[in-house]
């Protein structure tokens, strides 16, 4: 399964304290992948605690925004998968992990 976090705050940005409540949700039953999808970027505090929720459990935070799914339902009128939207950016956080 895979686990999506909506966070549409209108002045605060998503910070390592929704990267932690995310990182709570994710269980054996439920994986270990979420995404959070956000109207706001997340900050730099946000992207630290993702990589070190990694680094400690194993589990996958990406983060998305409206954009992203704008591109997900262009890919899906066009006949892709967007899926493969999410799986570059599983790639792509490995990437920069390391």
């Amino acid at each position: 399964m895979v686990l999506v976090e909506f966070k549409n705050y209108d002045s605060e940005e998503v910070g390592k304290d929704e990267v932690n409540q995310t990182r709570n949700y994710l269980t054996r039953p439920l994986g270990r992948l979420a995404l959070i999808v956000s109207t706001k970027e997340p900050n730099h505090a946000a992207h630290l605690k993702r990589n070190t929720v990694y680094s400690e459990d194993g589990k996958v935070i990406l983060f998305l925004n409206v954009e992203h799914l704008e591109e997900m339902l262009y890919m899906k009128e066009r006949g892709e998968d967007p899926a493969d939207l999410i799986m570059d950016a599983v790639e792509r956080f490995y990437i920069e992990w390391e």
